[in-house]
């Protein structure tokens, strides 16, 4: 659940980046005054590489070992031995 929270978060990002900007930079009062078709869809690309940059990095540094033989997971006297690498 927390990684959702956070790859959405990560997909607002620039949204939010962008509209403090027109608040604070800008001085633009309307929050949808300061908006064009170029900054949203800017925007849309910058958070999309923000989410597959982010599940890169997860992947790559989620991994389990991947040298060795696997073993299925098997039932054993009524209990489930989840599958393993030796």
């Amino acid at each position: 659940m927390a990684r959702i929270i956070a790859e959405i978060g990560l997909f607002l990002l620039p949204f939010l980046a962008f509209a403090l900007y027109l608040r604070f930079g800008r001085r633009v009062d309307s929050w949808l005054e300061g908006w064009s078709t170029q900054a949203f869809v800017l925007s849309a690309i910058v958070g999309i590489l923000l989410v597959a940059g982010s599940l890169i990095v997860f992947e790559l540094s989620s991994r389990g070992p991947t040298t060795g033989a696997y073993v299925p997971p098997t039932w054993k006297d009524g209990v489930l031995t989840p599958g393993h690498i030796e």
